[in-house]
């Protein structure tokens, strides 16, 4: 018998100091682990909450999608995201976040919180509208009023579906060669079943 057996109580087992000391460490060791995951969802939850909502602030002429007949606006979600109307965080939100807040990239923490606010606090419709009338069509025209005017002289709520589909080629993600993308346009919203075939044959490249 050593002596430390000897300082034991008669009655208290050899295995339950041990024991005792595991089951003690194991609280210790979950009492830590629950403060780190409070304080990081405190931290995550802080962090979301000061990451504003982005809102519209354009001091140029802007049109409404509203105003616009709605294959024009399905134009523009063919060329850019088809998913749009379906999904979350899509592409369309996505540059409408990136333009509007000047953020630099559209897969960053800050903008995917930005993204998800706007997805959540705005229609689809409302973003649609943000997001055209901030998006660049080239040749210096930043937004659909002006890109209207740029290319075809008119006003943005006078667009056929036909010049619309081109204008979206300024969006598309692959910028395509423009009769290129003008046809995989339409042929988008055919399969989308918002535009018939048979007007879908009809329609002329705009030259």
């Amino acid at each position: 018998m050593t002596l430390a057996d000897m300082a034991r109580p008669a009655n208290e087992p050899a295995a339950v100091v041990p024991a005792r000391r595991r089951s003690q460490r194991l609280v210790v060791g979950l009492s830590i682990a629950l403060l780190l995951v409070a304080g990081g969802t405190f931290a995550s939850s802080y962090y979301y909450d000061s990451v504003p909502l982005i809102e519209s602030g354009i001091s140029y002429p802007v049109v409404s999608v509203a105003e616009l007949p709605p294959a024009v606006g399905n134009a523009f979600v063919a060329a850019v995201d088809p998913d749009f109307y379906d999904s979350g965080d899509s592409l369309i939100t996505r540059r409408y976040t990136v333009v509007a807040a000047g953020a630099d990239e559209e897969s960053g923490l800050r903008t995917r919180i930005m993204v998800r606010k706007a997805e959540t606090s705005y229609t689809k419709e409302e973003i649609l509208d943000r997001y055209l009338n901030r998006a660049d069509y080239g040749r210096g025209a930043v937004g659909l009023v002006a890109a209207a005017q740029t290319y075809f002289n008119k006003p943005a709520a006078q667009l056929t579906l036909a010049e619309a589909a081109l204008l979206a080629v300024q969006l598309h993600p692959d910028r395509p060669a423009p009769k290129d993308g003008w046809e995989r346009v339409l042929d988008i919203m055919v399969e989308r079943g918002w535009l018939a075939a048979a007007e879908r044959s009809s329609l002329t490249f705009p030259g």
